[in-house]
C-alpha cells in the first residue's frame, strides 16, 4: 500500500488561519503600544509632578509586554509568514533596550527617571512607525497588521531551528552576559570598589587608614549572609584591644516589631547569617541610630521588606509589591537609612578617636564610601587593603 501526503488545506482554512494569525499580531502591536503610552505618562508625570498614579498601569502593561513578546518570537518559529523585520524590534525592545541603557542608569543613577523616559518615548516611536507602515498612512483600520503582509511561506524545521538557534544560544546569552558585565561595573561603582562581584563571587575589600598623630580606622564592608569563612577570618584579625563600632539599628521604643530574618537569602546562597556567624573581639560600641530616627514611610517599607525577606514572593506578599511607592520615598529612604546613620557614625567616631588608638567600623558595604570619604578630609589616609571573599558562587 503506497503512501500518499496529506491533502492540502482548503483556501477557505487558509484564510481563516492568517486572518487569526493577523488578529493575534495586531493585538500585540496594540500591547506594545500600550505600554509605551503608560510608561511614557509614567515617567512624564514622575517628572513634572513627582506623582505615581499610573505606576501600576505601566507595570502591567510591561509584564504584558514581556509575555506577548515570548509569543510572537515563538510564533515566527512555527509561522515563518511572520515578518521578522516588523516583529523582531517588537519582541526584542523591552529585554535589549532595558538591558542596553544599564551602564546609563550606573554612571548617571541621578538621572535614571529621565532616561527611562527616553526609552518610553524611543518605544512610543517605533511602536507609531510599525503601525504606520504597516497601514500606509495615518488611517487605522481594523486588523492594524493586515493578513496579506503575511508572507506564503509553510512551516519548516529549518526555520523553526533557527529562531530556536537565535534565541537560546544568541540573544540570551548576549543579554545575560552584558547584564552580569553590567552588574560587576555597577557593584564597583557604588561602592568605591569596596565591593567587587567577579564570577567566582563576591568580594569584600578591607581598608586600614593612619591619620599622622597615628590614629587608626579600619573600614570593614560587611554583607548581611556570607560564607561562615568571610565571618570567621574578619573577626580573628580585629586586635583585642579595638574598638568596635557595632551597626544595628534599636528600636528601644517598640515602633515597628521588626525581626531581621536573613535565612532564605543566606539559604539561597549557600551561606549562613551575618549576626549568628560574626562575633568580632575588642571593645563592641554600638554606634547606630534608633528607629524613632526614621520617618513613617520608611519603618513601613522596612516591614514590607522583612516580610518579603522571610515569606518570600507569595499571593500574601505580592499585592504588597505591586503597591506604588508614595512620592519622595526613595529620597526620604535613602536620607533614613544611609546619611541619618552615616552622621551618626561619623559623630561616635569623633568622639572616641581622642581615647582610642584603632577603631574599626565593620558596617555594610553600602556605608563605606561615604564614610571613607568623610575620615580623608580629617587627614586619614589608606595605608593598606585586603580582600576577602563573602560569598563563592557555586560553592
Amino acid at each position: 500500500m503506497s503512501s500518499t501526503s496529506p491533502p492540502p488545506l482548503p483556501s477557505g482554512d487558509s484564510k481563516s488561519a492568517s486572518s487569526a494569525l493577523a488578529v493575534i499580531l495586531s493585538l500585540v502591536l496594540i500591547v506594545f503600544l500600550a505600554s509605551a503610552v503608560f510608561s511614557f505618562l509614567d515617567y512624564s508625570l514622575y517628572l513634572s509632578l513627582h506623582r505615581t498614579d499610573l505606576a501600576l498601569f505601566s507595570g502591567i502593561s510591561f509584564l504584558l509586554m514581556l509575555l506577548t513578546g515570548l509569543l510572537v518570537y515563538g510564533l515566527m518559529g512555527f509561522a515563518p509568514g511572520i515578518p521578522k523585520r516588523v516583529f523582531m524590534p517588537v519582541c526584542l525592545f523591552i529585554p535589549v533596550a532595558y538591558v542596553g541603557v544599564l551602564p546609563l542608569l550606573v554612571y548617571f543613577s541621578r538621572h535614571a527617571m529621565a532616561i527611562m523616559w527616553g526609552v518610553s518615548l524611543v518605544q512610543l516611536l517605533l511602536g507609531l512607525l510599525i503601525v504606520y507602515r504597516l497601514q500606509g498612512g495615518l488611517k487605522l483600520r481594523w486588523p492594524l497588521f493586515p493578513a496579506e503582509n503575511l508572507a506564503d511561506r509553510k512551516f519548516s524545521w529549518g526555520n523553526l531551528a533557527g529562531v530556536l538557534t537565535a534565541g537560546v544560544f544568541l540573544i540570551v546569552p548576549a543579554l545575560v552576559s552584558y547584564s552580569a558585565f553590567t552588574a560587576m561595573v555597577s557593584v564597583n561603582h557604588f561602592t568605591d570598589g569596596f565591593v567587587t562581584l567577579r564570577p567566582a563571587g563576591l568580594s569584600m575589600q578591607v581598608r586600614k587608614y593612619i591619620r599622622d598623630d597615628g590614629r587608626k580606622i579600619t573600614l570593614v564592608p560587611m554583607s548581611h549572609v556570607g560564607e561562615p569563612d568571610f565571618y570567621h577570618s574578619l573577626a580573628a584579625s580585629f586586635p583585642e584591644d579595638a574598638v568596635v563600632l557595632m551597626e544595628g539599628v534599636s528600636d528601644h521604643n517598640n515602633l515597628a516589631n521588626i525581626h531581621s530574618d536573613y535565612s532564605k537569602m543566606a539559604a539561597t546562597v549557600g551561606g549562613v547569617e551575618q549576626a549568628k556567624a560574626f562575633k568580632p573581639k575588642g571593645q563592641l560600641v554600638h554606634a547606630d541610630v534608633d528607629l524613632s530616627a526614621f520617618s513613617p514611610a520608611t519603618l513601613e517599607l522596612l516591614k514590607t521588606a522583612m516580610l518579603i525577606h522571610s515569606k518570600g514572593v507569595t499571593a500574601e506578599t505580592l499585592p504588597i509589591l505591586m503597591k506604588p511607592a508614595p512620592p519622595g520615598l526613595e529620597k526620604q529612604l535613602m536620607d533614613d537609612i544611609l546619611t541619618k546613620r552615616n552622621r551618626h557614625l561619623l559623630e561616635v567616631i569623633r568622639e572616641r578617636l581622642p581615647t582610642s588608638d584603632d577603631i574599626i567600623v565593620p558596617w555594610g558595604a553600602a556605608h563605606m564610601s561615604e564614610i571613607a570619604r568623610e575620615i580623608m578630609k580629617e587627614g586619614f589616609r589608606v595605608t593598606e587593603t585586603e580582600d576577602f571573599m563573602a560569598i563563592r558562587f557555586g560553592s
